[in-house]
C-alpha cells in the first residue's frame, strides 16, 4: 500500500467512529442528547480529546515504529498485561461488528419491513467477502463513504431546521436517563472517548507504518475529528427540533421519514454505508490481530471468516438499541486505563528521542 496522506488519513479516522450508533443517532442521543444543552458541552469535550488523544495515537507509532498493538498499549515488557490488553481490545472491536450487525437489522427492519436476521444475515455476507481484502481495501471504503456522510447528515440537518424550526436546540431539555453506567454528561463523555479511541487503536495501529512526517499525522487527525464533530453536531440538533425521533431505535431514521417516507430511505441507505465502512475497520483490525497471533488462520482465510461471520450474525439478534446502552460504556471504562498507558508510552518515546538527540549534539560538539 502507497504512503498515507493527510485526507485518507482524515477520512480513516473519522471512518473509525462513523457506524450505527453515530449515524442513526442512537449513540450520540444516549451519550449526550439525554443531558440537555449539558450534552453539547460533552459533545465539544469528547471532539476535542478524540482530536488530542488521535494525534498522541498516531504520534507515537510513528515515533516507535511499533506495528504489534500490544506493545503500542503496553509500554512495559509484560507479556500477561499485553496479552490482556488484546484480548480486551479485540473483543470490543469484534463487539462493535456484532453491533453493527444488529444495526443492520434494526435499519432495514424499520425502513422496508425486512426480517432483522435476513437483513443481517446478508450483510455479513458481504462484509466477510470485503474484509479479505485486508487494509487497502478498508482504505477505499472510507475514502468513497465518508465524506458522502458528512455531507449527507449536514444536509439532513438544514432540512430539518427549516422544517421542526431550531428553538429546542439551544433549549433542549435533560431527559430521562436510567444507565447508572453515565451517571452524569461528563462521565458519558468521557466513556464515550475512551471506547471509542479503543477501537481506534486498533484500527489504526496497522496504518502507522504507512504514515511519514509529523504534520501529516497532526492535520490528519485533527481534520478527521473536525469531519466528526460537523456530523455529530448534525445529528444532535436535528434530533432536538424532534424528540419524538428519540424513541426509536434509528432516530435519524425516523426523524427523516418523518420529513418524507423517500428521505427515510435514503438516509437509511446512509446508515448502510456507514455501518458497513465501522463493521469493516473492526473486522479487519480483528482478523489483522488474529492472523499474527495465530499463525495457522493465514492458511484458512476464507473458512476462518466464514465461521466467524456466522458467529457475529448469531449474536448480533440481541438487538441493537441494548447492545449500545451496555457494550460501550463498558469498554469505556476499560478504555480510560489503556488510554492512560498510551499517555505513558508517547511520554517515553518522546523522552527517548530528547536523550537521543542530546547525545548526537554531544557528540559532534566533541573535540576530535
Amino acid at each position: 500500500m502507497k504512503e498515507i496522506k493527510i485526507i485518507p488519513l482524515a477520512t480513516a479516522y473519522a471512518g473509525c467512529f462513523l457506524g450505527a450508533g453515530f449515524v442513526s443517532g442512537q449513540e450520540l442521543w444516549q451519550f449526550f442528547g439525554e443531558f440537555g444543552v449539558k450534552g453539547y458541552v460533552g459533545l465539544l469535550i469528547a471532539c476535542g480529546l478524540l482530536v488530542a488523544f488521535g494525534i498522541v495515537m498516531m504520534r507515537l507509532l510513528q515515533l516507535s515504529g511499533l506495528e504489534n498493538v500490544e506493545e503500542v498499549m503496553i509500554p512495559w515488557n509484560v507479556p500477561i498485561l499485553r496479552r490482556l490488553s488484546g484480548v480486551i481490545l479485540n473483543v470490543f472491536l469484534l463487539g462493535v461488528v456484532i453491533i453493527m450487525t444488529a444495526g443492520v437489522g434494526a435499519a432495514m427492519e424499520q425502513l422496508l419491513s425486512v426480517p432483522s436476521a435476513l437483513a443481517s444475515a446478508v450483510f455479513v455476507v458481504l462484509l466477510g467477502v470485503v474484509a479479505l481484502l485486508g487494509v487497502s481495501g478498508m482504505m477505499k471504503v472510507f475514502s468513497a463513504l465518508v465524506p458522502i456522510i458528512v455531507i449527507a447528515t449536514l444536509g439532513f440537518a438544514v432540512m430539518s431546521w427549516v422544517e421542526f424550526g431550531t428553538e429546542g436546540i439551544l433549549t433542549l431539555p435533560e431527559q430521562a436517563h436510567n444507565n447508572p453506567l453515565m451517571p452524569t454528561w461528563f462521565v458519558a463523555a468521557l466513556t464515550y472517548v475512551a471506547y471509542n479511541l479503543l477501537g481506534a487503536i486498533g484500527i489504526m495501529a496497522p496504518l502507522g507504518k504507512y504514515l511519514k512526517g509529523r504534520k501529516t499525522a497532526i492535520f490528519g487527525i485533527a481534520l478527521g475529528g473536525l469531519l466528526l464533530a460537523v456530523v455529530a453536531g448534525s445529528v444532535l440538533t436535528s434530533l432536538s427540533g424532534y424528540l419524538d425521533a428519540t424513541a426509536a431505535q434509528m432516530p435519524m431514521v425516523a426523524l427523516a421519514s418523518r420529513l418524507n417516507p423517500a428521505l427515510g430511505i435514503v438516509y437509511g441507505m446512509l446508515l448502510l454505508f456507514g455501518m458497513f465502512s465501522n463493521a469493516l475497520a473492526s473486522l479487519v483490525a480483528f482478523m489483522e490481530y488474529m492472523n499474527s497471533n495465530i499463525r495457522v488462520l493465514n492458511t484458512h482465510r476464507k473458512s476462518t471468516m466464514a465461521v466467524l461471520m456466522v458467529l457475529v450474525w448469531a449474536a448480533s439478534l440481541a438487538g441493537f438499541g441494548n447492545l449500545v446502552g451496555t457494550v460501550f460504556p463498558v469498554f469505556g471504562y476499560i478504555g480510560i486505563g489503556i488510554i492512560v498507558c498510551i499517555c505513558i508510552h508517547y511520554a517515553q518515546c518522546l523522552r527517548r528521542k530528547k536523550v537521543v538527540k542530546v547525545k548526537n549534539i554531544t557528540e559532534t560538539d566533541r573535540p576530535q
